[in-house]
């Protein structure tokens, strides 16, 4: 039973049994040499057990079993049927006792063949079974290579389809700002597609290329790439069929980030990918969320669910925004499942602090049912006016001006740079920070070693709002906030109410200015005794530095040189899913 748990899997312990592991250890290395010894002579003796180094789980052998059977075209209310099969039960057998079932019994059954399956971690893997092949062998095989791979494993009946098949590859990592030609020269030679005019005609960064020829035709795409001379990423894509999707059916398209939440993410990839299509649930590990978006580019109406940290939701944002000219849904509405350590835009947005091992099946009916809200988006634009290093002829040139997203928050001076001393931390020892409360002993332990040292920020860079210079405090860091939740859930605003400013709200196109005095500060406001101080509030800030110094933009830091800084709203309002205070309906 603990077995079984651990690994996630719900059947009966009943149906399985533990057998031990052991290795058997020659008594004597001298038995090798025994050449004398009798052909019937018991070997057996010369071994000894040792003591037993793992428990294995297994499957016990069935004469029958109940399997389901999913339909692969959408059947409303009903999501499979249910079979039983013995040990005489072929593909052929299983097909033909089905289609009743699902009210195709008058349809041929040549025109149907069953799918295996395999809902893995990084892509779903389906192979076709032969109509002879017998039912009971083919689960006996899939429970011998693995367990937990059978409970990922699903059969589907699927109709025959004389059309072309056609292949979306999505291909990332390529050199940017390219022509098309270039791209499809890239494709032609570098990934060895085979013949001309395999490859798209009509290529960016990041459209997927077109490959004839099914699986046979993905491999010919890419049977060079192990050689390559380019790093790329490419993503086998399903294409979602618009006009097989019902009125007012607004499919969910899931993004799951594996590496947030410790191994939480990881199983709910898998549990949202039996839940709903394994087509519609994409590892943002694998290729990032564009593969996702091409895939629901012709669907009507859609929304999102993003499993992971503010970060992870930033990334889904900034691609949504890039690719968003591309869909026919061009403002699908976003929810949240945070999985990340501080979980800002997750806790205004109701979803809580952090996943805690709640049902998945719930948190779809929670999206489901959950209240479309707008979001202001910011974009900041830096501009260093010290000159980059290393130009050519000894005659150096400015860095260029970068441009960054941001939805929560940006911080200047103490703030970012206990981020950075964590960011720092992280990258010495990835493999301890795998637990939220890990994490937060990490900045209490920075922030400490911070205390007796002592800034001047307010001399070091000068604030202009709306045109308008503003003097600052004797302050160590200046935070710009969107969202009512800085650092975990602490409010730096303060609820307070002040004649000088407007009540902050997130879609009120305005941004907060708020200052700390330093550590003891920021964890005064934390524990939710003291807010920060208010300076300012406002739509369009330019910030000059005069110093080098630590920046963070939702949680990434980094130091920035002497220059400008400018803040102002990015485009459009996005579309968020708030979690719905009332009890659920479903």
């Amino acid at each position: 039973e603990a077995a079984l748990r651990a690994y996630y899997i719900n059947d009966d312990q009943q149906e399985y049994e533990l057998q031990t592991f052991t290795q058997q250890v020659l008594l004597s290395d001298d038995v090798i040499n025994r050449n004398d010894a009798a052909e019937d002579s018991n070997l057996g003796s010369v071994f000894r057990e040792s003591v037993p180094e793992a428990w294995i789980i297994r499957a016990k052998p069935k004469d029958e079993e109940v399997i389901r059977i999913y339909p692969a075209w959408l059947k409303v209310g009903m999501a499979y049927v249910s079979l039983r099969v013995n040990k005489d039960s072929t593909v052929q057998t299983v097909i033909k006792e089905v289609l009743p079932l699902l009210g195709r019994q008058t349809e041929c059954l040549q025109n149907f063949k069953l799918v295996e399956v395999l809902m893995g971690s990084k892509q779903v893997q389906r192979m076709v079974l032969d109509n002879q092949e017998l039912i009971l062998n083919r689960l006996k095989d899939i429970r011998k290579t693995s367990i937990r791979q059978m409970n990922q494993t699903r059969f589907y009946i699927v109709e025959n389809s004389k059309s072309i098949i056609q292949v979306n590859l999505f291909v990332g990592g390529l050199p940017p700002q390219l022509s098309p030609e270039e791209y499809t020269n890239i494709l032609k030679e570098e990934l060895a597609i085979k013949r001309p005019g395999d490859a798209g005609q009509h290529l960016t960064e990041h459209e997927p290329a077109v490959c004839p020829g099914g699986q046979e035709g993905i491999l010919a795409c890419i049977s060079d790439r192990v050689a390559s001379r380019i790093r790329a990423v490419i993503v086998p894509l399903e294409s979602a069929l618009a006009s097989k999707i019902p009125q007012n059916c607004c499919p969910l398209l899931v993004f799951v980030n594996p590496k947030s939440g410790g191994l939480k993410g990881r199983d709910l990839l898998y549990s949202f990918r039996k839940l709903l299509n394994p087509h519609q649930v994409f590892e943002l590990t694998n290729g990032g969320p564009l593969p996702g978006f091409h895939t629901f580019s012709k669907v009507p109406s859609f929304r999102v669910l993003v499993c992971g940290g503010d970060g992870t939701v930033g990334w889904v944002l900034g691609a949504l925004e890039e690719i968003r000219h591309k869909l026919v849904c061009s403002e699908p509405s976003v929810a949240i499942l945070p999985l990340g350590t501080g979980n800002d835009l997750g806790r205004v947005l109701r979803w809580g602090a952090g996943y805690s091992g709640e049902d998945p099946y719930s948190i779809l009916v929670s999206v489901d049912e959950a209240d479309d809200v707008l979001m202001d988006r910011w974009t900041i634009l830096l501009d260093a006016e010290e000159p980059a290093e290393g130009a050519e002829n000894g005659i150096a040139e400015p860095e260029p001006p970068k441009i960054v997203q941001m939805n929560n928050y940006c911080g200047l001076g103490i703030d970012a740079e206990l981020s950075l001393d964590f960011h720092h931390a992280r990258e010495e020892e990835p493999g301890k920070f795998n637990s939220r409360f890990h994490n937060k002993g990490v900045y209490v332990k920075v922030g400490l070693q911070k205390i007796s040292h002592t800034r001047n920020l307010h001399k070091d860079i000068k604030l202009q709002v709306d045109q308008h210079e503003v003097e600052l405090p004797s302050i160590e860091g200046l935070i710009f906030i969107n969202i009512p939740s800085w650092g975990s859930g602490a409010d730096l605003w303060g609820s307070e109410s002040d004649n000088r400013f407007e009540k902050p709200r997130i879609d009120d196109g305005l941004l907060e200015v708020v200052g700390v005095t330093g550590v003891v500060h920021m964890g005064q406001v934390q524990g939710g005794f003291r807010s920060g101080i208010r300076i300012a509030q406002g739509s369009y800030f330019r910030v000059t530095l005069l110093k080098p110094i630590p920046v963070q933009v939702d949680g990434e830091p980094w130091i920035q040189a002497p220059g400008q800084i400018i803040i102002s709203a990015a485009g459009p309002k996005v579309h968020m899913l708030k979690k719905s205070k009332q009890k659920q309906k479903k």
